[in-house]
């Protein structure tokens, strides 16, 4: 009997190890994740471990420092650009390693590879779909990859990008070669899979995913289908191209050169495609309100000390770990601090011994889309002619099932995005290919390499030339005065509404034109009002020779405006802090008295956190602007808020009856909802319910329910998922440079450090770190910096 038992034991010792050494159903492996030695319990961060380090890595050339300061921000100072780039790549994998494998991931198309399936109701269909497979799909057939591996061949090709590239990516293998399951992020050991080697590529991806996320929203299809079931006159009276009273980012008065490029003629043949069998109701359109950033440059004539003022805050998800890293990179030919991307070497947005800079989207219109005639499997008809269609099989790995077989076909349009098989938002079962700037090969890497090296406003200039997509709206200030705005890009010479719609793809007429050059982009010099601001408002007045359109947002360039006109004050740094943080709602002050005179009489039209009123005022605007459009449109593309308030303050509008009934909805509705949120909470914060979401939406590393104002009408557009990045703060005077930054989150990703959420207090109440920013002679040694690593080569 004890012969059974002990073999019945063995046994089971036998399949519990077995069984907990590999996952099952979709659970990582446990036995190795409850291993209190390399487990989770090795992801818990040890205090006595901040210390001064001395230590070699192969591939280092020559010996480098990094002195760390109380916060986790390195400053890091090599004697060359190898080692330079080398050890930001190592530290950002130091710090950041899960964030940037899985990212680069999700730009190439391959999570289902590490996470599996993700069953979920479609909300169209009623039906099941996979939406891990579906997303996978989306990022293959936007051509993410093809576009990364175009970028890669002209950063390569370049030998700047090239060394800089290399350098980085043999930083982050160095790290990622050292390590063994107790140093993996947690993450990985939640997941259940593994690092892998990166990759000059990986770096390309995560900043064409940079580029997907800031220039992938197109009203294309939507405005197709509406053009075709509306009036031409209604149409217009809906969607126009331009708010009146719009604020634009260079000045009005602006004279721009005459054009190099005569502007073409719109073609005389058909050049459009009709959506017209298709149901408004059924499109599911994201609201893209306040998803974008503020920045402004103030030239020293306005402020208290004479210097001028630069100021920062890109508004993108709120995740953890953090989007960006700070630091400070030093080396013979570049001293930089500001922010990075964890995953690409540089700094993104910050300053030197020189000049600051920053930018903010700017929604130029860079994607279009074609309808293809197919012919057969293989080819299209193009002028008449049959033109073959460049085939690439995509495999996409699903974790745990077998591999999911998709063909993307190419056009000279660009990859064919939707098709029957992989429907356009309207199931129009129309073949689209897609046209986007962000395929082409461009090096945006030597846009960053030189603007790090900026000296002046030549140099910088010349610098962001090599910045063709995304498009952005590129603030610039100097120690000497001088302030400039440039609405930069690479864009097409268009004729009129070329790429507003969906355009036939069988004729040459609808093809891209020629270039715009760089040097006739919009860009002003030290305007005569003394700033320059843009908040993704409309680029230009309508003097501007070439024509374009886009996404333009108009009530934080509204007030951002407002503030800045004012030539009696003298701006300080506080002050600019102050702006960053206004949470006065242009839509309120402008809406409120319209639609509830009485309730909301006393308020100062301030989404404070605390505010009972702002939650009223925007659930009474929300339920307004969805009883107005929702019975006419469902959930498509609605007219823009701005429009809709247009309407709102017209007593002759057509829509008069419809807005007054709607307003009559909206305050029951109101009413009825705060009723039913006074136990829970009423205060606008509460409501909103802002939070910093882990990437892989783990609620234990997320903070939910932060107590910050704003939304996306007003500066500080804190919306639940999306907020200001990091703000930035910049003096620029000739005998010093004083700045100030923060962002939400912490240098660290692993959810287990100290580090990991440090800056989140200072974020949510408005607070400033003072930026130590150190001079090449200088050494740190106050008490900012508590540890240094000294690194030699192996």
């Amino acid at each position: 009997m004890r012969m059974v038992r002990a073999l019945f034991a063995l046994i089971l010792t036998v399949v519990l190890t077995v069984a907990l050494d590999h996952p099952f159903a979709g659970l990582p492996a446990l036995g190795r994740l409850l291993d209190p030695m390399n487990g989770w319990a090795a992801n818990a961060e040890k205090i006595a471990d901040w210390r001064d380090w001395d230590f070699s890595l192969k591939g280092m050339k020559q010996p480098a420092s990094v002195w760390m300061e109380d916060r986790l921000v390195p400053h890091l100072k090599a004697e060359n650009n190898d080692d330079l780039y080398f050890m930001q790549g190592y530290l950002h994998a130091f710090y950041r390693l899960w964030q940037m494998d899985f990212q680069t991931r999700a730009a190439g198309g391959r999570l289902s590879e590490i996470i599996g399936e993700k069953w979920v109701t479609d909300l169209k269909t009623g039906k099941q779909k996979n939406a891990l497979l579906e997303f996978d799909r989306l990022q293959r057939r936007k051509g993410m990859v093809f576009a990364a591996e175009n970028s890669l061949k002209a950063i390569e090709a370049d030998p700047r990008t090239k060394a800089m590239l290399d350098a980085y990516t043999a930083g982050v293998n160095c790290r990622i070669q050292s390590l063994h399951y107790a140093d993996y992020p947690i993450e990985y050991k939640l997941m259940g899979f593994e690092p892998e080697l990166w990759t000059n590529l990986k770096c390309v991806l995560l900043l064409k995913y940079m580029a997907d996320d800031l220039t992938g929203y197109t009203e294309d299809i939507e405005l197709t289908a509406l053009r075709d079931k509306l009036s031409p006159e209604e149409f217009q009276l809906l969607y126009p191209q331009k708010i009146k009273g719009s604020s634009p980012v260079i000045p009005i008065g602006t004279k721009f050169a005459k054009p190099s490029l005569s502007i073409p003629s719109i073609p005389k043949d058909s050049v459009w495609t009709h959506i017209s069998n298709v149901s408004l109701a059924a499109i599911n359109h994201e609201d893209q309100t306040g998803i974008g950033s503020n920045n402004w440059a103030i030239s020293g004539l306005h402020t208290a000390h004479g210097k001028s003022i630069l100021c920062n805050d890109p508004h993108l998800g709120l995740n953890l770990p953090s989007l960006w890293f700070e630091m400070q990179l030093q080396s013979p030919d570049v001293n930089v601090y500001g922010v990075s991307l964890p995953g690409a070497p540089g700094i993104v947005i910050g300053f030197n011994d020189s000049i600051a800079w920053g930018f903010t989207n700017n929604y130029r219109d860079v994607k279009d889309f074609y309808e293809i005639e197919r012919v057969g499997n293989s080819s299209y008809l193009f002028d008449g002619l049959e033109k073959k269609m460049l085939k690439r099989i995509e495999t996409i790995k699903i974790k745990g099932k077998p591999d999911f077989i998709d063909t993307v076909n190419y056009t000279l349009h660009g990859p064919i995005m939707y098709e029957p098989d992989f429907p356009d938002p309207l199931n129009s079962g129309k073949f689209l290919a897609m046209q986007w700037m962000a395929h082409r090969p461009t090096n945006e890497l030597l846009a960053l390499f030189q603007l790090n090296r900026a000296n002046n406003y030549e140099s910088f200039t010349k610098a962001i030339f090599h910045f063709e997509c995304p498009a952005q709206n590129m603030v610039f200030a100097d120690r000497l005065g001088n302030i400039a705005m440039w609405g930069q890009g690479q864009f097409i010479n268009k004729w009129h509404d070329q790429g507003r719609y969906i355009m036939k793809g069988n004729t040459s007429s609808t093809l891209w034109g020629n270039l715009i050059p760089m040097e006739e982009n919009p860009h002003v010099l030290n305007p005569p009002q003394g700033y320059v601001a843009s908040a993704n408002q409309i680029v230009t007045d309508s003097t501007y020779p070439y024509w374009y359109n886009g996404y333009f947002y108009d009530f934080r360039a509204w007030r951002i405006n407002e503030l800045l006109q004012d030539k009696n004050r003298r701006w300080t740094i506080e002050d600019n802090m102050l702006v960053q943080n206004d949470v006065l709602s242009i839509l309120a002050r402008r809406a409120a008295s319209k639609m509830a005179p009485e309730t909301l009489k006393d308020w100062n039209d301030k989404l404070d956190p605390q505010s009972v009123n702002a939650t009223v005022f925007q659930i009474l605007w929300a339920a307004f602007y969805e009883k107005l459009w929702n019975n006419r449109f469902g959930h498509s593309l609605s007219p823009s808020t701005e429009r809709t308030l247009e309407l709102l303050n017209d007593s002759t509008s057509r829509y008069r009856l419809l807005i007054d009934s709607a307003i009559v909805y909206a305050v029951k509705i109101a009413k009825d909802s705060i009723e039913k949120l006074s136990n829970s909470g009423v205060a606008w914060y509460q409501v909103k319910g802002t939070q910093l979401t882990h990437l892989a939406r783990l609620d234990a590393f997320s903070y939910k329910n932060l107590e910050i104002g704003g939304w996306g009408n007003t500066l500080n557009a804190a919306k639940k998922i999306h907020g200001p990045s990091w703000r930035m703060v910049v003096e620029m005077g000739k005998d010093s440079i004083k700045a100030f930054g923060v962002y939400p989150g912490g240098q660290s990703g692993n959810p287990g450090s100290q580090f990991y959420g440090t800056f989140v207090n200072h974020w949510v109440e408005g607070k400033y770190f003072r930026i130590a920013f150190y001079p090449k002679q200088a050494t740190p040694n106050d008490k900012t910096f508590v540890c240094k690593w000294n690194i030699k080569p192996q």
